[in-house]
């Protein structure tokens, strides 16, 4: 580094060159000068030189929602490079201890362009904003976050693909909060253990039942509605063997058959109808 001093024009009186020497501070700071070069290669950056240096990387939106900015510092600049991939989201779920996964949105829908985050359960508010904030500086221009669930996801209903009592109608679940844009949809678990105390005993049930399948006709959970033909039809009945384990129950007498269960006839059948899907079940 030059010092001031050694450009004086020779001709210069001793006075101007007095005055040069008061006023170059370069030689004073300059073991300051270079400490503040060095300092971003420091395995930890000091507490009031890292707002700068967030600040000249393009890291002070993110650092409003990221708890750790000495890691952000040291990860930030490679997410930058990643952002409006699916890569850019997990690196916001490590930076926040979160288990999630970014969905895009179905290409072709009318609202393709919305993603979706999910979480395996529901978060603290402040890590909910914090990821929020995130997921927005991540995301492509194009993009916008719809919905952020976790314990509780119901899905639009879809004719062609989905049972009508496993899905709502017209959107997917959740509410909007006060000041937060995108829907949540989270659950919770209420109660607690309860000891009524039951006799233990052990045993097994079973039973032989008649399944009537339905082939032909109409099924929410199967058929197009501009593909089928509303024509249902009973074309088989088929007997089925179930058992059950039960391990915990009252010690209750029961009547039970004296003939082996593969030699009973169909007059224990017991009746009845269940509406359902092509499987059987009552769903």
């Amino acid at each position: 580094m030059t010092n001031l001093i050694d450009i004086v024009p020779r001709s210069a009186s001793p006075l101007e060159r007095a005055s040069v020497q008061v006023v170059d501070s370069r030689e004073r700071y300059k073991s300051l000068v270079q400490s503040i070069i060095d300092v971003r290669y420091l395995d930890t950056i000091p507490a009031d030189i890292l707002p700068w240096l967030l600040r000249h990387w393009g890291l002070e939106d993110a650092a409003a929602f990221t708890p750790d900015h000495q890691r952000l510092y040291k990860e930030g600049k490679h997410w930058q490079t990643v952002r409006g991939r699916v890569e850019a989201y997990e690196i916001i779920f490590d930076w926040l201890a979160l288990e999630g996964e970014y969905e895009r949105g179905t290409r072709g829908d009318v609202r393709w362009g919305l993603f979706q985050l999910g979480l395996e359960a529901e978060p603290a508010m402040t890590t909910l904003i914090n990821l929020i904030g995130l997921a927005n500086l991540s995301k492509r221009a194009s993009s916008v976050l719809g919905r952020v669930y976790g314990g509780y996801d119901i899905r639009p209903v879809r004719l062609d693909m989905m049972r009508l009592d496993g899905a709502l109608l017209d959107d997917w679940s959740g509410v909007y909060l006060s000041g937060i844009k995108p829907k949540l949809s989270f659950g919770r678990q209420h109660g607690g253990p309860i000891d009524l105390m039951p006799v233990l005993s052990g045993g097994a049930y079973a039973a032989h039942e008649g399944v009537a399948r339905f082939e032909e006709g109409f099924v929410f959970d199967r058929s197009v509605l501009d593909q089928e033909v509303v024509e249902p039809s009973v074309v088989a009945i088929q007997a089925a063997f179930s058992a059950e384990q039960i391990d915990l129950a009252d010690d209750v007498s029961m009547p039970w058959p004296n003939s082996p269960w593969p030699q009973l006839g169909w007059s224990y059948f017991e009746p009845f109808t269940i509406y359902g899907g092509p499987d059987g079940s009552s769903g």
